[in-house]
């Protein structure tokens, strides 16, 4: 038996932060793209969109540096802010993980 915890920040009870957007913003620095990120993931562009508006929102801080297409077409890159972000949510989890091991292995032994 093992356990399995999620995380994810609210903020007025509205998600403010969780592993679908850590992955998210994730595959739009390793893509250079939210359009290519939306679609590694299997999310329409327009829902990637809302929810990174979402959370800049919550967070009062902007995620990311955008450029419009073109000739040689567009791009989104992260602000220090949202590479700030996944490392402290990387960082929480993972602490978090080693704390509700310990604690599952109390409780259930």
């Amino acid at each position: 038996m093992k356990v399995i915890f999620k995380i994810w920040l609210e903020e007025n009870g509205v998600v403010a932060f969780s592993e679908g957007r850590k992955m998210l913003l994730e595959a739009i620095d390793r893509l250079g793209s939210l359009n290519a990120a939306s679609k590694e993931l299997g999310m329409s562009y327009r829902a990637a969109w809302g929810k990174v508006k979402a959370t800049e929102k919550a967070l009062g801080a902007k995620l990311l540096n955008v450029t419009t297409g073109g000739k040689g077409g567009g791009g989104a890159v992260l602000t220090q802010e949202a590479k700030e972000l996944l490392s402290k949510y990387k960082k929480y989890k993972k602490r978090i993980a080693i704390l509700t091991e310990k604690e599952f292995k109390r409780f259930f032994k």
